[in-house]
């Protein structure tokens, strides 16, 4: 049995409020300190030394733009001109689609094929006896890209050099780090600027078609209105009702213009994607806005109509269909001389804000880090190493309070004999 007078002893505390237990532990920590510091000491110096067994790995990072809206003109720039368009994108995704795509563009496989037919590169890579496979790997792996909130995006690129590298191999990776990252830059501004004159001249063939076929629509619209006019002689509408037709008119041609642009949009982004989708909406709420027209919701002075007589509201539609034709054949004739000069002219891509220079050292391994991690596991482990060594100790001088323990222990070894 314990005595009583024993464990009063260890319930006392010192005038500060210390017990003897924990007096005994600092005492034991106390003690044995250099121990500690010898763990930590230890575990610092291997970990640093395993460091320098860690290929050096050098990072070079670029900073990008996208051109402006207005650059590409004509039907590729009639979405960042729709404000309804853009308002509800910027509601939706809060980000910006041109750096999406150009994020996605950059850390392509394609670009990276590219890349990795450089000379340079190639040159480099096969140093190392790489097949071009494992060129456009090892590119594709080491490249990361990211859209700023601000409207940037930055291209880094990460160089390792060899195992036990000597200061020239070192030198070499460090060097190509910052070349291999404006290569990919400058290749993504190639392969943007194609996509933008290809995208023009399909844009262009598909305008041109609206034009000539909105002409025709026009020509006849003009030759219908003429004939009405002479069988009914009827020459021009009450001014209520032409006031109706002419706001009716634009609706109709705002809301073709959507459907075009729709049209055009689908064949680069997708009949997914957010744009669409907005665009959508917007040729939906037009005709919202033009079936009010019919029924009289349009407006306290607006007409319904619906409800003109027979006569004028034939000569309405004819007057109507005209004006909607002479609206879009405008509008697509004006973009049809936009994407005319687009195609020809050189299309701003992007903008280098800041081009990739060659790091003054490697990113990593942190030999700070590994020393300080080294270090930490060190003190941990001599202060465990303390701890146990001095549970032991107790274990053997008072068998009688950790009886449990040592029967547990006693039971092992007779299950371990049997």
């Amino acid at each position: 049995m314990t005595n009583p007078m024993d464990q009063n002893v260890n319930k006392t505390t010192t005038p500060r409020g210390v017990t003897s237990n924990e007096a005994e532990f600092l005492t034991s920590l106390a003690r044995h300190w250099r121990r500690i510091l010898l763990f930590g000491f230890c575990g610092a110096v291997l970990l640093l030394l395993f460091s320098y067994t860690r290929p050096e790995i050098f990072m070079a990072t670029t900073t990008v733009l996208p051109p402006e809206h207005e650059g590409a003109g004509g039907m590729l720039a009639f979405l960042a001109n729709s404000s309804s368009a853009l308002d509800l994108l910027k509601g939706d995704l809060g980000s910006n689609p041109t750096l999406e795509i150009f994020k996605t563009i950059i850390e392509s496989r394609t670009i990276s094929e590219e890349v990795a037919a450089d000379p340079v590169i190639r040159n480099y890579f096969r140093q190392r006896d790489t097949t071009f496979k494992s060129t456009v790997d090892a590119l594709q792996g080491s490249i990361q890209s990211d859209a700023l909130r601000t409207g940037m995006l930055t291209v880094t690129v990460k160089v390792s050099a060899p195992r036990f590298a000597s200061g020239a191999a070192k030198d070499s990776a460090r060097r190509m780090s910052g070349y291999i990252t404006n290569a990919f830059v400058t290749t993504l501004d190639r392969f943007n600027r194609d996509r933008l004159m290809t995208s023009a001249k399909n844009t262009r063939i598909f305008v041109e078609q609206e034009y000539s076929d909105k002409k025709v629509e026009l020509d006849s619209a003009y030759g219908l209105l003429q004939r009405f006019q002479e069988v009914h002689e009827a020459i021009s509408l009450p001014e209520q009702l032409a006031a109706t037709v002419s706001a009716a008119a634009k609706l109709t041609s705002q809301k073709q213009q959507l459907e075009m642009q729709r049209e055009v949009e689908s064949h680069e982004l997708g009949p997914n994607s957010p744009q669409i989708r907005a665009l959508g909406a917007e040729v939906d709420a037009a005709q919202q806005e033009l079936n009010k027209y019919d029924s009289g919701g349009a407006g306290e002075y607006i007409l319904a109509l619906k409800s003109a007589p027979e006569l004028s509201r034939e000569l309405a539609g004819y007057l109507r269909e005209v004006k909607v034709l002479e609206q879009v054949t405008g509008f697509l004739r004006q973009e049809l001389e936009q994407e005319k000069i687009s195609e020809q002219r050189d299309l701003p891509s992007l903008q280098v804000l800041d081009a990739a220079q060659i790091p003054e050292g490697p990113s990593s391994p942190s030999r700070s880090l590994f020393t300080g991690i080294g270090l930490l596991v060190g003190l941990l482990l001599g202060f465990g190493t303390v701890m146990v060594q001095r549970f032991r100790a107790d274990v053997r001088a008072r068998p009688d309070v950790h009886y449990r323990l040592l029967n547990v222990f006693r039971a092992m070894r007779q299950g371990k004999h049997t």
